[in-house]
């Protein structure tokens, strides 16, 4: 859900990248309202005899804009421009392509697109050795960093940064 939210936030943000856990939620979500706004335009019997209706129209519009904005971040984090969208248009093997694009693995460390997208940290990255109190450290400040922007609320961050610090306590 964090994933959908943070895509709505930055509704009009071309800038920066998102990871693919974050494409692929956002895109999740979104077609699942889809097909409940269908499913309720169906219902209301206002939907037209294609099955598109005005509620599934409105969301449609209100997601417009995010999703091709999280798409672009997305082909930022394999360093491609965010101009490659448009490829899409091209049938078939456009389409194709795209969809590869959009499951390749993140580029790792920064690009010319900037750093990479701030994930939700794993407690069990943050092992043993002495790399990992400056792991964890590197960790708790991307965790408060995310509270700060309000992608997480505080009952999160509480929870993350428990599970980070004490991950046999999971």
């Amino acid at each position: 859900m964090n994933a959908y939210l943070d895509g709505m936030r930055k509704y009009a943000t071309f800038s920066g990248r998102a990871t693919r856990s974050q494409f692929w939620l956002f895109t999740l979500i979104f077609g699942i309202l889809n097909v409940v706004g269908a499913m309720l335009d169906a219902a209301l019997g206002i939907s037209n005899p294609d099955g598109a209706g005005i509620i599934t129209f409105l969301i449609v519009l209100v997601h417009f804009l995010p999703y091709i904005s999280v798409l672009v971040r997305r082909l930022h984090d394999i360093d491609r421009s965010g101009w490659w969208y448009w490829l899409g248009l091209v049938p078939i093997i456009g389409i194709i392509v795209l969809i590869v694009f959009l499951c390749t693995r993140s580029m790792v460390g920064p690009n010319r697109f900037g750093p990479p997208a701030v994930s939700l940290p794993d407690a069990n990255s943050a092992g043993g050795g002495a790399g990992s109190s400056q792991a964890k450290v590197e960790q708790l400040e991307k965790l408060a960093s995310l509270r700060a922007s309000g992608a997480i609320d505080e009952a999160e961050f509480q929870k993350m940064k428990s599970d980070l610090l004490n991950p046999s306590a999971r």
